[in-house]
């Protein structure tokens, strides 16, 4: 057995303790949890993803749905969740995750993009925040600015539909703390989502080791896939490979072991120095995950926390459902 696996199958047996068993509000599932360290190298641009995850806070059936709303009628949203926080309802059947900013009594409202089949089985859960990933204080140590100065500081770059919100950390009295780059608004509750990859461009002389701590998700996650590069998180943080993943069932493939006729899935170097690309052909004795590079079997490589795809298939806009390892289902 490699080292890596025994690592993770080491985090794996270790989560089974840490927070197992906890009770939360309402119908909430407990579950495993336990912790993943990424590495933020030193003067690049690193891809990350959060792949566990705030504690479930309540689940159970949601009884009808609108354009923009759901509603479970065994529920009131409001004694259960807290006002100013953001959510992220998941939906069980479809792996869909949707953000929630606003409810009101058995009614979830102001959703984008509910469709006839999310008023199904469904679990919610907080969304993390910078502070919680990094530290109100900034104890995950990245690069500060003693002058509110974007550029003498990390940058942290959260994708918010149109681009990204670039976030840093200030010393400077009067504006310490994190700071949104563009307006300089307080950005320590700023929520992720974690079907997005995060970039963290560190510009200090060292690496840095970030700790996140949360829960194990065991369900499928639908990561929305835009028509450009999309940058993504994948969710499980042990177990998950391209060939286990259920990439294969919503990327577009090459029926010639072409990557220029497939959808590129771009795995960062653990030193950040770039990527390796990957697709996924259908071509008799070249079919399966390939190296886009050398046409090696790809199947076995694992996924990293953070990834990118690059829509060079249709051209339209889709959802890539990944799937937990099938060992999950024992957690």
């Amino acid at each position: 057995m490699k080292a890596t696996t025994l690592k993770k199958a080491a985090l794996v047996a270790g989560s089974l303790s840490f927070l197992a068993g906890s009770a939360f509000s309402q119908s909430a599932v407990s579950g495993a949890g336990g912790y993943e360290t990424l590495t933020i190298n030193a003067g690049k641009f690193n891809v990350l993803g959060l792949r566990l995850h705030e504690p479930q806070v309540v689940s159970g059936t949601f009884d009808a749905n609108t354009g923009d709303s759901l509603t479970d009628n065994d529920v009131n949203f409001t004694d259960v969740l807290t006002a100013g926080k953001r959510y992220l309802v998941e939906i069980a059947d479809s792996g869909t995750v949707i953000e929630v900013d606003a409810w009101s009594g058995s009614d979830l409202t102001g959703l984008a993009g509910v469709e006839a089949a999310d008023a199904s089985d469904y679990t919610i859960r907080a969304a993390k925040t910078i502070g919680d990933v990094f530290g109100a204080d900034n104890s995950a140590g990245l690069t500060s600015s003693a002058n509110a100065d974007p550029s003498e500081a990390s940058v942290i770059y959260v994708p918010n539909g149109s681009g990204f919100t670039q976030v840093f950390y200030s010393t400077l009295a009067g504006f310490s703390g994190w700071l949104d780059a563009g307006t300089f608004a307080d950005a320590t509750d700023l929520p992720l989502n974690y079907v997005d990859g995060l970039i963290v461009n560190e510009k200090g002389a060292d690496d840095i080791s970030l700790v996140v701590t949360g829960m194990v998700k065991t369900t499928s996650t639908n990561l929305p896939v835009s028509d450009a590069f999309t940058y993504l998180g994948t969710a499980y943080p042990v177990g998950a490979t391209l060939g286990n993943s259920g990439l294969a069932d919503s990327v577009s493939a090459s029926a010639n072991a072409d990557p220029s006729e497939a959808d590129t899935v771009y795995l960062p170097k653990a030193d950040a120095s770039g990527y390796d690309q990957y697709f996924f052909s259908t071509l008799a004795g070249f079919d399966g995950w390939l190296n886009s590079a050398t046409f090696a079997a790809a199947g076995d490589v694992e996924l990293t926390s953070g990834i990118i795809i690059s829509q060079n298939g249709t051209g339209a806009a889709f959802n890539a459902t990944v799937t937990p390892p099938a060992f999950y289902a024992d957690l």
